[in-house]
């Protein structure tokens, strides 16, 4: 017997371990994504993942704590998809975000229905873990506007309070397309997001004494 366990089969303990949990996350985004957290059961997690119950309680003390884990995996899925666009204007940067949120909660139905609507309410903890993220994205979006921008410098508050409309407005328009059954087709709901966006920042200008 060594520290990293006794081999079975070719592999050691920390890995037929770490291979568990994999299954167990995967059986989660599969059931969190379509039944739903709230009917899921340990029970229900152990079948999918054809593991017995014990092996769920060897990585995870309760079905919370999968749904953490299972949202983490889900947001940086996400966020790499969300962030990956590049963009040398401001106007170009924010539709490469709203574009890639919309072709991802598309092609990814069951990773979205956990971020969109599984881990809303569920505790205060995943609440905050929601808000962390939601902020965390809202961040990382604004300080690629900020450096797309030749405009006036805004404040940490400012940026922040930038990073939450977006993100807020971003999450809104996705749900709205979801619930709809992704109508009207993605590009056309681009162009009417262009045409707002475009009647937004030129009635900014108008109150600005520019227009």
């Amino acid at each position: 017997m060594t520290s990293r366990g006794r081999p079975y089969a070719g592999a050691s303990r920390e890995a037929r371990e770490s291979a568990r949990r994999e299954r167990i996350i995967a059986a989660g985004i599969e059931l969190f994504g379509t039944e739903g957290y709230r009917a899921a059961t340990v029970g229900a997690v152990c079948e999918a993942a054809g593991l017995n119950k014990r092996y769920f309680y060897e990585s995870f003390a309760s079905l919370e704590d999968l749904l953490c884990e299972v949202y983490e995996r889900v947001v940086a899925d996400l966020r790499a998809a969300v962030l990956a666009g590049g963009g040398d204007t401001a106007p170009e940067v924010l539709r490469g975000f709203i574009a890639a949120f919309l072709g991802w909660a598309q092609a990814n139905p069951v990773r979205a229905k956990v971020h969109l609507f599984e881990v809303l309410g569920v505790s205060a903890r995943v609440d905050e873990l929601y808000r962390s993220h939601g902020r965390s994205i809202g961040d990382e979006l604004v300080d690629r506007l900020v450096r797309a921008s030749s405009g006036p410098a805004l404040t940490p508050a400012r940026q922040r309070i930038l990073g939450d409309v977006l993100v807020g407005a971003g999450l809104q328009l996705v749900v709205d397309w979801v619930i709809s059954g992704y109508d009207p087709p993605r590009d056309d709901l681009l162009a009417e997001a262009d045409e707002t966006m475009n009647w937004a920042m030129a009635a900014g200008m108008a109150a600005l004494g520019f227009g």
